[in-house]
């Protein structure tokens, strides 16, 4: 089914408003994989916009990406103040919530999250404003489990299209029974 034109004029002024205000931004995986397959590696393309969260919290999981001091593949520290990176992964434990890594997989609250394999972590209760993020390729990812959890004042968007490679093009869901790719590209998370 094509779509009218004035629907499609009117979607390109959308995009193009948000895009020159700067409440849309296009995400790009130069190399990293630490969300694959969910966000491709390797140079894919996804659609960000940081509005939503000017008017409510992140919810549990959402892919948000956060601002952060560091070097990918080094240390990152989540960090409101820096505009140095802007970190993508997926929230799996929200403000109150306690969020363990135990038996290969992680529990939120004494519930299974998902069942993506996970190595062990200690249990860490979310004081107000903390945020527990996970990539989803996990044996390779650099998230909460290194650095802790991530202050509200860090989160500033999320995804919500990827749209390169053209054969990815949709809404990135959360398998939660995803089988985790490893390395891609050669890259470092």
């Amino acid at each position: 089914m094509l779509i009218p034109v004035a629907t499609l004029i009117v979607i390109v002024v959308v995009i193009a408003v948000l895009s020159f205000t700067g409440l849309l931004l296009t995400g790009y995986a130069q190399g990293t994989f630490s969300m694959a397959p969910t966000l491709p590696g390797c140079n894919g393309r996804h659609l960000d916009e940081d509005f939503t969260y000017r008017f409510r919290d992140p919810h549990r999981g959402e892919i948000v990406l956060f601002h952060a001091r560091g070097e990918i593949g080094g240390t990152i520290t989540p960090d409101p103040k820096s505009n140095q990176l802007g970190v993508t992964k997926r929230v799996i434990g929200i403000p109150g919530d306690t969020v363990v890594g135990r038996d290969g997989r992680v529990f939120v609250d004494g519930r299974k999250a998902d069942d993506i394999p996970t190595a062990s972590f200690d249990a860490v209760h979310l004081g107000k404003g903390e945020y527990w993020v996970l990539g989803d390729n996990r044996g390779v990812s650099e998230d909460s489990r290194a650095f802790g959890p991530v202050p509200r004042k860090a989160i500033y968007g999320r995804v919500v299209l990827v749209f390169w490679p053209l054969g990815r093009f949709g809404i990135p869901g959360y398998n939660k029974h995803l089988k985790l790719p490893g390395p891609l590209c050669g890259a470092t998370p």
